[in-house]
């Protein structure tokens, strides 16, 4: 029985976390991170202030924890395509679909990430603004080693796979800020297809060249 109990009583953790997050993502992507008070965090999710402190220690905290699950979620995809077999370009693609999938099942977290990368970073400590550096270099060192294994494939030679890699990664950034500002008119699907293709057919070595 005193299992039992123990169990209901961390799902119910869980619950009072999921909703004073989801309360979290509705405010800051409204007001942003300065306009914000965990005050009104906690109004919208129905707890008291006190509550939220309990899960975090700082409004910083609990804002960087919102963009962490879509990173964590990115970071697993980049870990498992370097994993995969096939070619670069066959886990180029896997990770791209991958990538896109995330981004549209978390758009709202993909807006307080680009805030906090264009907008807010000096109002963060360093520690948050290195970890949110880190993904974006862990980012691009997959990508930089897929088109490394490319190139032993016979793809993109003679391309410095360092920029490249950076090339890439910019391009599908500016989609992404596109489809944030512009979602009824640009398909973030149909331009990463469109990228995919212009890499493989463009490309001295690409396919279709």
């Amino acid at each position: 029985m005193a299992k039992s109990l123990g169990k209901r009583r961390n799902l119910a953790k869980d619950q009072r976390e999921l909703e004073i997050k989801e309360a979290a993502l509705k405010i800051f992507s409204a007001k942003g991170y300065h306009r914000t008070t965990m005050a009104e965090i906690a109004m919208e999710a129905g707890y008291g202030k006190g509550t939220i402190y309990w899960y975090w220690k700082s409004k910083e905290q609990l804002y960087f924890a919102l963009i962490s699950h879509l990173h964590d979620e990115i970071l697993a995809l980049v870990d498992e395509a370097g994993k995969a077999e096939g070619t670069a370009l066959e886990k180029t693609k896997n990770l791209a679909d991958g990538m896109i999938d995330v981004y549209y099942r978390n758009r709202e977290y993909c807006k307080l990430s680009w805030r906090m990368r264009a907008e807010e970073p000096q109002a963060f400590s360093p520690e948050y603004v290195q970890a949110l550096h880190n993904y974006v270099i862990r980012t691009r060192r997959a990508l930089e080693t897929l088109l490394k294994q490319s190139s032993r494939e016979g793809y993109f030679k003679g391309i410095d796979p360092y920029y490249l890699s950076c090339i890439i990664l910019g391009t599908v950034e500016g989609m992404e800020i596109q489809w944030l500002e512009d979602q009824s008119t640009f398909d973030l699907r149909k331009g990463m297809d469109i990228a995919l293709q212009l890499l493989a057919s463009r490309i001295p070595g690409g396919e279709g060249s």
